[in-house]
């Protein structure tokens, strides 16, 4: 990454989602680093994926037993050659040795949200497919209004996660 792109990066910082879930994310979802998401979502370019494992490794607690991708529906997985969630959580898993498990199965296409406000976002309606152990830790790409995140702890049971880029404040 360029200097003038790294010193876009601004932290993503925490935030309590409903139900008592929480997520934390390594960067706000702006200038370079929502560049390095498109890349990744969009083009297929798994490059963004690892730089973004960097900082988000940095970000798991000690306790955290394993790594759930939270999985992009199947249309877009061909459309676009890409899992960014799946990408994500196997590098972290090379740089934590934590295991990526697969718990969670999307349906086959669900409406997108990107550029969509809250109002007209649905959450996508995930089935349970595995069982996550105890300590385990959602892996997205974005986290916006937070929906994904909600729909995936409410299957899996997973009440943590972590994102690489979150929108808003």
């Amino acid at each position: 990454m360029c200097s003038t792109c790294a010193a876009e990066l601004r932290p993503g910082g925490k935030v309590l989602l409903a139900s008592g879930v929480s997520a934390v994310a390594a960067f706000g979802h702006i200038g370079a680093a929502r560049r390095m998401v498109h890349l990744l979502k969009y083009e297929g370019i798994n490059t963004p994926a690892s730089l973004f494992a960097g900082e988000m490794s940095r970000l798991i607690s000690t306790d955290v037993t394993a790594l759930v991708p939270i999985p992009r529906a199947s249309v877009r997985k061909i459309r676009y050659g890409a899992d960014p969630a799946l990408s994500i959580a196997k590098q972290l898993h090379a740089i934590t040795g934590l295991p990526v498990i697969r718990v969670l199965a999307a349906p086959l296409w669900w409406p997108a949200h990107a550029g969509s406000g809250r109002a007209e976002r649905q959450p996508p309606r995930f089935r349970r497919v595995g069982v996550a152990p105890a300590g385990s830790l959602l892996v997205d790409d974005v986290l916006t209004t937070g929906a994904t995140v909600l729909a995936a702890a409410a299957v899996s049971g997973v009440r943590h996660a972590i994102t690489a880029t979150r929108a808003g404040p």
